[in-house]
């Protein structure tokens, strides 16, 4: 890692008011007269299930029955699972890609706690995985497309993060900046990973934790 690299020396306060999650454990938690609608309902609790579950892990009608409508209902939304996972995880790369959008320009280290913040504060650490991970179990058996999405959900996040470490200086080319890429969303996946085993936040916690040590050594 360069010596200039200025990652490890920023004030990395963010916000979390940004966060790239579509699921709402509670419709409470919405702002004053914004229930949400049929289709948002159907969206948000099969994301829930997909990162709780996995995607073999629930059926449509256990989306129905938490959403309390019938199951041929779902069928004015979506035509079958395959239909209403893509939309899962494209609705997560349009959040993700707004969150992204909404940190240009902020320096490198705040944008990497806009990163972390995702898996710390978003999805749920101890709960849920991240979509690509509610799908990986049954990747020799997805459907192509719906392989593609989830590739391209890790793709956006490892090209964030190549961008993080080349105008933090934290890599001399874009070859070396790739690389730290995929060390940092390998870390953060397996802290994700085992926080889930374990139902805790701790092993993620810990995952970003040794980036941050590494940054300021």
């Amino acid at each position: 890692m360069p010596a200039m690299c200025s990652i490890g020396r920023v004030n990395t306060t963010t916000s979390g008011s940004q966060l790239f999650s579509i699921v709402v454990d509670n419709q409470q938690n919405l702002p004053y007269g914004r229930l949400m609608d049929t289709k948002t309902q159907i969206l948000s609790t099969a994301a829930d299930l997909l990162q709780r579950q996995s995607l073999n892990g629930f059926s449509l009608q256990d989306i129905a029955d938490r959403v309390g409508i019938r199951k041929a209902s779902l069928f004015h939304h979506y035509r079958n699972k395959d239909a209403l996972v893509a939309d899962v995880i494209d609705t997560s790369i349009q959040a993700l890609r707004r969150h992204i959008d909404a940190q240009q320009g902020q320096p490198a280290a705040r944008q990497l706690e806009a990163f972390f913040a995702i898996y710390l504060n978003s999805i749920g650490p101890g709960r849920r995985l991240c979509p690509v991970g509610g799908v990986l179990g049954d990747w020799d058996h997805l459907d192509q497309q719906l392989r593609q999405r989830a590739q391209r959900l890790l793709d956006l996040q490892h090209d964030w993060l190549t961008g993080i470490a080349l105008s933090g200086q934290c890599a001399e080319n874009s070859e070396q900046a790739g690389r730290w890429a995929e060390r940092v969303l390998m870390l953060v996946q397996g802290g994700l990973f085992l926080s889930r085993v374990k139902g805790s936040p701790l092993p993620i916690e810990q995952a970003i934790s040794e980036v941050r040590r590494e940054l300021k050594r």
